[in-house]
């Protein structure tokens, strides 16, 4: 039987519904556009809340937070006793090895990988998406610092990584912790990952499970690498990867995560650790006190977004982890707090559902005779029921996007070159998503389209008519898609 952990109110724990509510209200107020939130405590699910479509069975892109599962491979194979923390990655790559590689990339180490501190700074990444090999470019690319002392972000990193696990246990990572973690710790066996151009799984951003499933991942680690009865990850491996290996002051980009990094997993105030994804995809563990916050979203559009969510916790959930005040349990407050924050639209974009400017625009065609830099053409809207359309042409061909004012409409971005399960192949369909719409101003449609799919993103289409002429401003926060949706342009109308 599939291992789930028991559900109690949050008083049980200590911590009161409307505390709860409050950290709820304040994400809501900030406009962050979350996909579920989840609380645990002492093993016992306080408080789980997602927005449609997604649901408790849905996977989700965890992003940057797939490092962690990559890490935790890591230390099982060390376990095992089929690697060492101090090999060379060189070791394990022969065949890519050139005769002339520079000895700073020579001597770095599983650690140093581990830790972020490779011989490269290049920003995120060492490859493209069109580069066909990203394991090559590790390796041809020029080296800037010696390893080992230095943070830098670098997926690459784990990319390799990644490719270690395969090459040493002849099996992609996911595959590897299926019957090693997955299974027995109660999480999905589907549970899989986005692939790199050569075929393996890329373990720096592409798993996709659900927020159980991050959370069970999660509680295993500040266990010491238990659940359910059973040690699946190296005790003294976890309690490492989870500590501060190394200082990342100086490149943190924001307070919560200046606090030090260990194995592919990030250290937080209050001597917790984090999993960390773009987006808000998060697991703040805080093993002192016996608790795990679980979100997953879309707030790439929002810089501070990862900022708010600790804030509220630290603001509204943190207080009541250090007392040991008894906190009354009262069950219309848990009631009101389910049905308030679950199974909720994602959120739409706000403004007004109504212009005079609509019966003005209402079936016009406006024409781009300028060169703009979305490639636009032309575009023509209609507006009824509570719902528009724009159709309109652009580079790739003639399209239609729906969209609802203060509800969202679900369907098929209308795009089929953007990448599926490989990067660099594409998919041949539009990506699910949905659509709102709002009038920010009497004058400007604004327009919103969130990807839901295996590539999660965001889409802003602004809208402004002024005599005869429609202005638009585009804006895309996504990772290698939405990329023709930037940039401004003006068309006329052509009736």
């Amino acid at each position: 039987m599939k291992f789930e952990f028991p559900v109690a109110s949050p008083a049980s724990a200590g911590i009161p519904a409307a505390a709860i509510e409050r950290f709820m209200t304040r994400l809501e107020n900030k406009r962050l556009p979350m996909h579920s939130v989840l609380m645990l405590r002492h093993g016992t699910l306080l408080f789980e809340s997602y927005r449609r479509p997604f649901d408790r069975d849905r996977k989700h892109r965890l992003y940057s937070t797939s490092k962690s599962f990559v890490s935790v491979a890591i230390g099982i194979l060390a376990g095992d006793g089929l690697l060492s923390l101090d090999d060379p990655v060189t070791k394990f790559f022969p065949d890519k090895v050139p005769a002339d590689l520079h000895p700073y990339t020579a001597a770095a180490t599983i650690r140093d990988l581990l830790m972020m501190a490779t011989p490269h700074y290049y920003g995120a990444c060492t490859y493209s998406p069109k580069a066909p090999d990203w394991a090559d470019t590790y390796f041809q690319a020029k080296p800037t610092h010696l390893p080992g002392k230095i943070f830098s972000y670098d997926t690459t990193a784990t990319t390799m990584l990644s490719i270690i696990v395969a090459r040493v246990s002849g099996k992609e990572f996911t595959d590897f912790l299926r019957d090693r973690l997955f299974i027995p710790a109660g999480m999905s066996e589907d549970i899989t990952c986005i692939e790199t151009p050569c075929g393996h799984e890329w373990g720096g951003s592409g798993v996709l499970a659900t927020p159980r499933d991050l959370m069970k991942f999660a509680y295993t680690c500040m266990n010491g690498g238990r659940i359910n009865g059973q040690q699946l990850i190296p005790e003294d491996y976890i309690r490492a990867a989870t500590s501060r290996q190394i200082d990342n002051t100086l490149t943190a980009g924001e307070a919560e995560h200046g606090f030090g990094y260990g194995y592919q997993f990030w250290r937080t105030r209050h001597n917790g650790f984090a999993c960390r994804g773009m987006g808000s995809q998060l697991a703040v563990c805080l093993p002192d006190q016996d608790f795990i916050l679980v979100t997953t979203g879309d707030t790439q559009s929002y810089p501070a977004a990862c900022g708010i969510i600790y804030e509220a916790l630290w603001r509204e959930i943190y207080p009541y982890l250090t007392s040991d005040a008894p906190v009354e349990d009262d069950e219309a407050a848990n009631e009101a707090l389910k049905a308030k924050w679950d199974g909720r639209e994602i959120l739409c974009i706000a403004g007004a559902p109504s212009s005079p400017k609509e019966a003005e625009i209402n079936g016009r065609t406006f024409v781009f005779t300028e060169a703009n830099q979305p490639g636009f053409r032309k575009a023509r809207f209609t507006f009824g029921d509570g719902e528009g359309t724009i159709e309109y042409e652009n580079a790739t061909g003639a399209h239609t996007l729906r969209f609802g004012f203060g509800h969202q409409v679900r369907q098929r971005f209308p795009e089929t070159h953007y990448f599926g399960k490989r990067i660099g192949t594409p998919s041949g369909e539009g990506y699910d998503c949905v659509v709102s719409a709002a009038w920010v101003s009497e004058d400007t449609l604004y327009i919103q389209c969130f990807s839901i799919d295996d590539h999660i993103g965001t889409c802003k289409m602004s809208f402004a008519f002024n005599d005869g002429c429609c202005t638009l401003f585009f804006g895309k926060n996504a990772e290698w898609f939405f990329d023709e949706y930037q940039g401004f342009g003006t068309g006329r109308a052509a009736d």
